[in-house]
């Protein structure tokens, strides 16, 4: 039989064997024997529990007919504990082999029951699947753990180096306005031109980073959904888009009303980028037009912002997700090619999808669900 291997530089898995008979803990010692484990001995309930609070154990063989405290008073109390309630007990006894001591044994928590004389066998492949089940989980938590301490890591070295990548564009930005400033008036229109090509290079640096933070952050952003207003959100972003972006050309149509189950934070973020992308692409038309629409696809709400702008190659629609891949030039329209990735991430989040149509020149729709 293939023996429960503990991790490396991890302590044996426990197995805690509880009798008030000592020949009965000699027994069941000898019969696991074959077992990679430690093997911990309790002659009372109390001590049963106490040992339970001190270790971790990957499974409890419990006895049920003991004195001051009998198996199942033990089960409950274990149950009722937070840190000794996911312990699996295999109540075994010499009790009658009867359908209602059994159901008694699960109802008091237990996950199996054996009747004495057990099998050696069966009472051996039983305490190796939870111990091989305790390794595992013990594995898989070292590994969220590490994961942890890898995403934490992470997330210093990004702000160490969207530090370190700030401090030389302040003073090259600073620098330029300052030439401009003071002396603009002993500059031709070359020279100017190239400080306002600096200042442009700086400023789009400083915002490709802000994006590249954000996107690295969206993955692991604290969650807290609950209903939100969806199309107050969407208002209060057109509203400030119309106050900085010029925006009062733009016709911006709305559904009527939408609540959606769903973190207020991070969908504000997906409606500045979709809605903020739309304003830009749509900015050159005689008319721009932008919409946040909802229709039913296959019995779900599906939402979407549409604009009659540039729109784009519908054989690239797999680029449009991508981090930094751009459909148009830094000549046509700026931008740093990672919003609608931070839009599909946070939408993943979410449980949700996102997908895209578009047509060159007629317009783009960026369509989202929400479960």
């Amino acid at each position: 039989m293939a023996k429960a291997i503990a991790p490396m530089n991890a302590a044996r898995p426990k197995v805690l064997l509880v009798d008030d008979v000592d020949a009965n803990l000699v027994a069941f010692e000898a019969q696991l024997s074959k077992l990679d484990c430690e093997l911990i001995r309790a002659r009372s309930g109390n001590e049963a529990l106490r040992a339970l609070l001190k270790h971790s154990f990957a499974v409890m063989l419990l006895d049920v007919q003991m004195p001051e405290m009998d198996g199942y008073e033990v089960a409950r109390y274990a149950r009722e504990n937070p840190q000794t309630r996911d312990v699996p007990i295999i109540f075994v006894t010499a009790m009658h082999q009867t359908e209602t001591n059994a159901l008694k044994g699960y109802g008091a928590g237990a996950v199996d029951f054996l009747f004495k004389p057990t099998n050696p066998e069966v009472l051996l492949s039983k305490v190796s699947i939870f111990l091989e089940l305790h390794v595992s989980r013990q594995k898989l938590a070292d590994a969220l753990e590490a994961h942890k301490n890898t995403l934490a890591e992470l997330e210093a070295f990004n702000y160490s180096v969207s530090h370190d990548l700030r401090a030389p564009l302040r003073p090259l930005d600073g620098f330029s306005q300052a030439l401009l400033e003071d002396y603009g008036d002993q500059l031709d229109g070359k020279a100017k031109d190239y400080l306002n090509r600096i200042r442009a290079a700086a400023n789009r640096m400083s915002q490709l980073i802000d994006d590249l933070l954000q996107l690295s952050r969206m993955g692991r952003a604290e969650m807290a959904a609950r209903p939100t207003d969806l199309v107050a959100l969407a208002n209060t972003v057109v509203e400030e888009l119309r106050r900085t972006d010029g925006g009062d050309r733009v016709q911006y149509r709305c559904i009527a009303e939408a609540t959606v189950v769903a973190d207020g934070r991070l969908l504000r973020i997906v409606l500045e980028n979709l809605l903020r992308n739309a304003w830009k692409f749509s900015h050159k038309k005689p008319q721009p037009h932008v919409e946040l629409g909802c229709s039913e696809r296959d019995g779900q709400k599906v939402f979407f912002v549409r604009d009659n702008g540039a729109g784009f190659n519908p054989a690239h629609v797999n680029k449009l997700f991508q981090p930094f891949q751009r459909l148009h030039t830094d000549a046509e329209f700026e931008g740093t090619g990672i919003g609608l990735a931070i839009v599909q991430r946070i939408i993943k989040r979410h449980g949700g999808t996102t997908w895209a149509e578009g047509v060159p020149d007629e317009g783009a729709t960026i369509y989202f669900t929400l479960p």
